[in-house]
């Protein structure tokens, strides 16, 4: 289906309206939008600077300080978004609250004055919706180039088609770069090209891979490349595309300044002052590692890819689904045993869900997805693949997963077989600990009567919640030939008592 197809059919109602917020680590980004005649209609938009990666210390703990600023932002919003759903409004964050190890603090936070749920996505996550926002508003048939530079992280993306053909995120952004290299606000000509250079080791990898792959059109998206390319072009909206040689005539000019209180640039805003010095540099080592002759600014970015992300979700493409078909044809699944499993897997979670008051479809489809990939290892060695499964799980470019699903979906497999350890032992915000033991459960047991690859039931296993035991039936006489089943049946127990959940088969 054609992306103009795609909202053509989302668009079937008149006046559909979506939503998104990007919480970034220098500026919070909220805009909405409606779908007319086959495009989106961008209606309102809102920019507050918040410099949450300000808060950020050597140890990565976001200060109650930061934590406030972000909050307020939150509650300032209340009133915007007062007409939106969940179903129609998405909230993404960045590297900020992706970095933070008490980031977990502000989101329960956030849920006491924000009535929507926060997505924190991985790096190649919001690189991929970055392109996403750009392709739209430029030419898809290209290969392009899009970078973007962020509070605390920077992204690279080759695509074509909506299609991304190299992804980066790279933990380098205008504040953090700030705070190491500029923290007095002193502009000097060694800050500068140590700030560079710093930059440039940090993109080596990201250049030699991209200059191999090449691109037809380099754009620059968010605050700081506009910022930028408005000095540079002397202009508010006339932005002309830039090369290196006006970015080093820049670089020139800020120098002679001495300190970032004596920028007297008219076009430059208060609020971009302090990151400027930074987030050029950047810019600079980013041209002369991929070797950019031109980059032209493009308005769209991150919440923009966000807002035509739903609209896929919204007309059922599931880009999820495409990710883990992907990944079952990459690693060589075989596909046979993966679809016995789900087939399983599913019959006995539909049987006990209600007992457990499982209502969200969520854990159910993390159950497919978990059963459909958990032997995704075997292909690099089949000892112990359940943890190679987790590791590439957990550390894939995974298209359309924010961190918490992506945490999940590796917890789950690493834990399908052998050993098996609670969910309570990570943190999680979205998603309960207790479901997703239930969750895990269902998986193991799947797995175990599926062993010996040659499961071809003519009976369905049943299994019932039994005053609080969970229990399974199977056929007496497909048992009675199977003490081995058995008996892994009774150790099965053991494990799942480590989940809080009391498991026995049924007796003759």
């Amino acid at each position: 289906m054609t992306q103009s197809e795609l909202i053509e059919h989302v668009a079937n109602e008149e006046g559909q309206y979506l939503a998104a917020l990007d919480i970034g680590s220098n500026s919070f980004h909220f805009v909405s939008a409606r779908i007319v005649k086959k495009n989106l209609q961008i209606l309102h938009s809102e920019k507050y600077q918040v410099q949450l990666a300000n808060g950020l210390d050597s140890n990565d703990y976001l200060s109650d300080q930061a934590m406030e600023r972000g909050l307020e932002t939150l509650r300032n919003l209340v009133s915007t978004t007062a007409e939106f759903t969940p179903d129609n409004f998405k909230i993404v964050a960045t590297y900020t609250l992706r970095q933070a190890k008490n980031a977990e603090k502000f989101l329960r936070k956030a849920a006491k004055v924000f009535p929507f749920d926060i997505e924190i996505i991985t790096g190649h996550e919001e690189a991929r919706l970055i392109y996403q926002g750009v392709a739209y508003y430029t030419d898809p048939t290209k290969d392009i180039l899009v970078v973007d530079i962020g509070g605390g992280s920077t992204e690279c993306v080759i695509g074509k088609n909506f299609k991304t053909r190299a992804v980066s995120s790279t933990n380098i952004g205008c504040v953090s770069f700030q705070q190491a290299y500029f923290p007095t606000g002193e502009i000097t000509e060694e800050a500068f090209e140590q700030a560079i250079v710093d930059a440039k080791i940090e993109l080596e990898a990201v250049g030699n891979r991209y200059k191999k792959m090449g691109w037809q059109l380099a754009y620059g998206t968010s605050g700081t490349i506009k910022a930028i390319s408005r000095l540079i072009s002397n202009s508010e909206e006339d932005l002309r595309p830039f090369n290196l040689k006006a970015l080093n005539k820049l670089k020139k000019q800020l120098i002679a300044f001495g300190h970032v209180d004596d920028i007297e640039l008219a076009l430059l805003k208060e609020a971009r002052r302090n990151v400027l010095c930074s987030g050029l540099a950047i810019l600079i080592a980013l041209f002369e590692m991929l070797e950019i002759d031109e980059l032209t600014y493009c308005a769209y970015a991150l919440r923009e890819g966000v807002l035509y992300e739903h609209i896929d979700a919204i007309a059922h493409e599931n880009i999820k689904q495409r990710t883990v078909d992907s990944l079952s044809e990459r690693y060589n699944i075989d596909q046979g045993q993966a679809n016995n499993i789900v087939r399983i897997a599913l019959l006995l979670f539909n049987q006990v869900k209600d007992d457990w008051k499982i209502k969200q479809e969520t854990y159910q489809i993390l159950l497919h997805w978990a059963a459909q990939l958990h032997e995704i290892g075997v292909d690099i060695n089949s000892s112990a693949y359940h943890k190679h499964s987790a590791y590439i799980l957990a550390n894939a470019d995974l298209a359309g997963f924010n961190r918490e699903e992506q945490m999940a979906l590796s917890w789950l497999v690493e834990n399908h077989r052998k050993k098996v350890t609670s969910a309570k032992e990570l943190n999680w915000y979205q998603l309960k600990t207790h479901k997703l033991n239930k969750t895990l459960a269902v998986l193991r047991i799947a797995v175990l009567l599926n062993q010996q690859r040659l499961l071809n039931l003519d009976f369905e296993p049943e299994l019932t919640l039994v005053d609080q035991t969970l229990l399974l039936t199977l056929d007496r006489d497909w048992i009675a030939q199977r003490p081995l089943m058995r008996a892994e049946l009774a150790r099965e127990a053991k494990q799942l008592a480590n989940l809080d959940i009391t498991f026995e088969v049924a007796r003759d």
